[in-house]
């Protein structure tokens, strides 16, 4: 095995997450109890929530990338995640003041819980790990080891929703596209 692929995996082992097992069913009860999921970010972060969006939407639930055409309006009973390392974007923080203005739930991976996006969130899951922003000891550059625990996580949420039995693999199956 290449030493750079053994290295990124060590990193991914030793960082860490505030999502404990009581916050993560309690997310997973608020994403299944969601009128309609909005899901948000920018850049490689953006491509991370969207491989989230892309399982909940073989679950079966209604969900929607925001930045997409088709994205209906969101409203009161909607929740809008976003993953964004340093909470800062612009476009990401506007999204959060239309939806608390409705009266969305808003959830937000992050690696700064004083961030403006954080701010505006009603539940704030921190990852410890660097930014584009911040430099944190990581052999890789940037924001990489941000969006691979990242996406990590939201196969650990998809896995821990089969754990329990609020999704089947069978499902996940017959909801996947058909048309590719």
């Amino acid at each position: 095995m290449l030493s750079e692929f053994k290295a990124i995996s060590n990193e991914l082992q030793h960082t860490s997450c505030s999502l404990t097992v009581n916050k993560m069913d309690e997310i997973i009860q608020i994403i299944l109890n969601a009128k309609t999921l909005f899901l948000s970010g920018e850049g490689r972060s953006g491509l991370m929530i969207a491989g989230l969006a892309n399982r909940l939407t073989q679950i079966g639930l209604d969900t929607h990338l925001s930045s997409e055409i088709t994205a209906p309006a969101i409203s009161k009973n909607d929740v809008l995640i976003f993953n964004s390392a340093s909470g800062t974007s612009t476009l990401l923080n506007s999204q959060a003041e239309t939806a608390k203005k409705l009266g969305a739930l808003i959830i937000t991976f992050t690696t700064n819980e004083n961030s403006p996006l954080a701010k505006k969130s009603d539940k704030t899951i921190i990852i410890n790990a660097q930014s584009k922003d911040s430099y944190t000891g990581s052999i890789q550059p940037m924001g990489s080891l941000y969006e691979q625990y990242s996406l990590l996580l939201f196969d650990t949420l998809i896995l821990r929703m089969l754990k329990k039995g609020y999704i089947n693999a069978h499902k996940l199956r017959e909801m996947h596209s058909n048309l590719e």
